[in-house]
C-alpha cells in the first residue's frame, strides 16, 4: 500500500497514458514498415535519456521521438518542461535521422512552459486535465481533489485499484480519443513524406558555431542560399587580429 495515494495514482495514470499512446500508434507505424517502442537513447556527450516512444525505420534509425508527459500540479512544469527541451534538443543533434520530436503535454501545463518547449523545436499536443477528470468521474472516481486532501485521494485511488486492467485501459482510450487522430496524422505525415523533397520545403536554417573559446554563436536564415553565403563569408581570408596585440 503506497504511503502517498495521490502520487501513486498520478504515476499509474501517467504510465497507462503512455501505454495507450504506444498502442494507438503501433498499427499505423507498422503499416509504414517502421517500429515504435520505448528506448534509452544516448547523446553525443554520453548522457542517457529515456524516451517513451521512438519510431525507427527498418535500418534501426530513429525518425521520430515522442514523449507523453502527465503532470497534476503546475509546480512540476519547470522540471519536466526543461527536461523535454534539453533531451529532445541534444538527441536531435546526435541523431540527424530524427525528423520530428513531439511532446504530448497532459494535465496542468502553463502557457510559459508550453511556449518554452515549442521554442526548442518540439511539436506540442495537449490533453487538458479536465479530460482526465471527466473520464474518471463517469466511473464514480473523483480526480479533482485539493493537493492537501489525502482522504479524497486515497478514496479515489482505492476505487481505481478495484478496476480491471481492461477497464483502466478503456478510460485511457477515452482520454486519448481526441488526441490520437491528431497524433497519427503527425506521424503519417513524416513517415509518408519522401526525404528527397526536404530541400524544397526548407523554410528556415539555423547555424550554430562553436569557437575555440567555447563561444556559442547562433544565426538564423530564411533560405539555404543565405545560410551558405554566411558560411562562405567565414572562410574568406581575414587578418589574424591576435597578432596585433
Amino acid at each position: 500500500m503506497p504511503t502517498n495515494a495521490a502520487s501513486a495514482f498520478g504515476e499509474e495514470i501517467g504510465k497507462l497514458f503512455e501505454e495507450a499512446i504506444l498502442k494507438g500508434l503501433s498499427r499505423v507505424v507498422m503499416s509504414k514498415g517502421c517500429t515504435i517502442l520505448p528506448k534509452k537513447m544516448k547523446n553525443g556527450t554520453g548522457n542517457v535519456y529515456q524516451i517513451d516512444a521512438v519510431v525507427f525505420d527498418n535500418n534501426g534509425n530513429p525518425l521520430i521521438i515522442i514523449d507523453p508527459k502527465y503532470i497534476r500540479y503546475t509546480k512540476h512544469n519547470r522540471d519536466k518542461g526543461s527536461w523535454l527541451c534539453v533531451a529532445h534538443y541534444n538527441l536531435r543533434k546526435t541523431y540527424p535521422t530524427i525528423r520530428k520530436s513531439i511532446a504530448i503535454l497532459a494535465g496542468r501545463w502553463s502557457k510559459p512552459s508550453i511556449s518554452l518547449i515549442k521554442s526548442f523545436g518540439v511539436e506540442v499536443l495537449e490533453v487538458p486535465f479536465s479530460i482526465f477528470v471527466d473520464a474518471l468521474a463517469k466511473r464514480g472516481i473523483d480526480f479533482d481533489w485539493e493537493e492537501s486532501d489525502r482522504t479524497a485521494s486515497k478514496r479515489s485511488w482505492d476505487s481505481f485499484c478495484k478496476l480491471t486492467k481492461e477497464q483502466k485501459l478503456q478510460i485511457l482510450n477515452e482520454i486519448t480519443s481526441k488526441l490520437m487522430p491528431l497524433l497519427r496524422k503527425e506521424v503519417i505525415q513524416i513517415l509518408g513524406t519522401d526525404v528527397s523533397t526536404i530541400p524544397q520545403r526548407v523554410t528556415s536554417v539555423e547555424i550554430l558555431l562553436k569557437t575555440d573559446r567555447n563561444e556559442m554563436l547562433l544565426s538564423t536564415f530564411n533560405s539555404v542560399p543565405e545560410a551558405l553565403a554566411h558560411l562562405v563569408s567565414l572562410v574568406s581570408d581575414k587578418p589574424d587580429i591576435s597578432h596585433g596585440r
